[in-house]
């Protein structure tokens, strides 16, 4: 499956957003995963080439969000179980790992 313009555009103001609502940058995000910051915009920007990592991204913002008591702006094209998405490594994601 691959986005839409306007899909992309959004969800990469949606990553930029919540990121802000969170108080965290990708710097924060590079120090979590053990990756170089470069990979962090990479993936926020929809650019790093793996389906699996803004997934990976909002389901760790999505978890912060929710131990911080944070309402986030709602992901419109990262939504549902990404179970449910046939061409998604759910295992990858199920990690909370970046490559």
């Amino acid at each position: 499956m691959s986005l839409s313009m306007t899909q992309r555009r959004n969800t990469i103001r949606e990553f930029r957003k919540n990121l802000g609502l969170l108080g965290l940058s990708p710097e924060d995000l590079a120090e979590h995963f053990d990756v170089d910051e470069r990979y962090i915009n990479d993936i926020i920007e929809l650019r790093s080439g793996v389906l699996e990592d803004p997934w990976i991204i909002r389901n760790y913002l999505l978890g912060k969000a929710k131990e911080r008591g944070v309402a986030l702006v709602p992901f419109t094209a990262l939504v549902g179980d990404h179970h449910d998405y046939w061409f998604l490594d759910g295992a990858m994601i199920d990690a909370g790992e970046l490559q």
